[in-house]
């Protein structure tokens, strides 16, 4: 199983602000959206970093309510971990876990193409579970009929 497969599902809407947003919009839009984590994407159109929930807590931790006015280039992850389509979902989600990322932009070339979260990774390995679970299942109730 490929990236790809999980963006044609998912789709490749991808929710973007800019470097100079204020964290308190950026918490603000990923509340309404129900989301994570937004790209940061400069007026080019191309990646500048990520910023996510745990970005938003750090700042406030380290700066205190004067963190909802500082921009998002401020706080965000400026090497995030990216991804191809044509990567395997098996070793997106190692490296999602080694480098402790819930979300993967992903890249073709200098082009934003999606972004993938902890969730959809998850939920593609489910049903790649239920499928072999499945067609086991079959096989075994196959064979027990022949014999």
């Amino acid at each position: 199983m490929h990236i790809k497969e999980i963006l044609h599902r998912k789709g490749h809407e991808i929710t973007s602000v800019g470097p100079d947003e204020p964290l308190e919009h950026c918490a603000a839009h990923m509340k309404l959206k129900r989301i994570g984590a937004l790209v940061v994407c400069g007026p080019d159109k191309r990646l500048k970093g990520v910023i996510s929930e745990r970005n938003i807590v750090n700042a406030l931790v380290d700066y205190g309510p004067r963190a909802l006015q500082m921009k998002a280039m401020q706080a965000m992850d400026t090497d995030p971990v990216t991804c191809k389509p044509g990567d395997t979902v098996a070793a997106v989600a190692r490296r999602m876990t080694s480098a402790r990322v819930r979300h993967v932009p992903v890249c073709e070339g200098n082009d934003l193409v999606g972004l993938i979260s902890i969730g959809d990774i998850v939920k593609e390995r489910l049903e790649e579970v239920e499928l072999e679970r499945d067609t086991l299942r079959d096989l075994a109730g196959a064979h027990l009929s022949a014999v």
